[in-house]
């Protein structure tokens, strides 16, 4: 009798941290009556605070972090309202999008129009934009160039 409710808890722990990682792991998404990213980005643009170099949806927050130089701030925006909750500064080194590019809103817009799925991240890195999409279960990165905004390969 002692064997088998040892095995029943075992069974239990184990049930249950295969599903915090299961939660943990779950990717999460903007709400669907959230404003567009590339119109929250336009709004955060007209403000300038700086060049954006990332963007992710995280804890039901987009954060969005702009630099000038390596000062750089984190801006929390909420995803229905758009409007900015908070902001921390963040040092950084971040590499950072060259002078002419296209404005990241306008690269997003490009990206919302084409339908592929929902965007939860953005990161400027080695030289091209990266863009996380989840679509039915499935995440896909895209390579956009920031000059073009035409996507890569």
């Amino acid at each position: 009798m002692k064997k088998s409710t040892r095995i029943r808890s075992l069974l239990l722990v184990v049930s249950a941290l295969l599903a915090t990682i299961a939660i943990a792991g779950a990717d999460e998404l903007p709400p669907p009556d959230s404003k567009p990213l590339s119109s929250i980005l336009k709004s955060v643009e007209g403000q300038e605070l700086g060049i954006i170099t990332d963007v992710d949806f995280d804890d039901s927050w987009w954060e969005i972090k702009v630099c000038k130089s390596s000062d750089c701030l984190k801006l929390y925006i909420d995803p229905k309202s758009g409007k900015e909750e908070r902001r921390k500064t963040d040092n950084s080194d971040d590499e950072l999008p060259p002078a002419n590019t296209k404005p990241l809103s306008a690269i997003v817009q490009s990206l919302e129009d084409r339908n592929q799925g929902v965007i939860t991240d953005v990161e400027f890195d080695e030289g091209l934009w990266e863009a996380e999409l989840r679509e039915g279960g499935k995440k896909s990165k895209l390579y956009i160039d920031p000059k073009t905004g035409e996507t890569r390969g």
